[in-house]
């Protein structure tokens, strides 16, 4: 009979798996005390809201990178290059704008730091915060968020003077 250890497979894997999962989850809420980490932002809009905002790093191992996820660094001063973009699903062609803003900040070991960004209609305010306290650690740059352009190398030429 072949049911039996098709059971028994199936009633140990959610106990295999639990572990596995806490396990992962203790291990990216870890920070090394010589890293810090970078969040992103992200807005999805309410139910009937059609429009997306991110922030995010444009930059990794200093080239341009799409990926939404966060990042460790090391600690210290930082020149951070950022993509804020808003995404309109309502519009069928150029429903994206976006704005590259330039970032300094010093960050501390053992932190979590979140990108951030208010915005009125194409105008934005980007900044970096301690996630903890709220308290912004860049300044904050204004900036409009527009259709993007083509830019040539100008995106590989900033990731290469950013430091991430």
């Amino acid at each position: 009979m072949k049911i039996a250890p098709l059971l028994v497979a199936a009633a140990i894997t959610p106990l295999v798996a639990c572990t596995s999962v806490d396990e992962v989850i203790n291990e990216q809420a870890t920070i090394q005390p010589n890293e810090a980490r970078i969040d992103f932002f992200a807005n999805r809009g309410e139910a009937f809201d059609n429009q997306r905002e991110f922030v995010k790093l444009m930059c990794f191992n200093k080239r341009p990178n799409g990926a939404l996820i966060l990042r460790d660094v090391e600690e210290g001063e930082h020149v951070l290059f950022v993509r804020a973009s808003v995404i309109n699903s309502d519009l069928p062609f150029g429903n994206e704008r976006e704005a590259i803003v330039r970032l300094e900040a010093n960050l501390e070991g053992g932190k979590r730091y979140s990108l951030n960004q208010t915005r009125d209609n194409l105008n934005m305010k980007v900044w970096l915060q301690e996630t903890d306290t709220g308290v912004p650690v860049s300044e904050v740059v204004s900036t409009r968020v527009e259709y993007p352009q083509y830019v040539g190398d100008l995106r590989l030429q900033q990731c290469k003077e950013g430091t991430v």
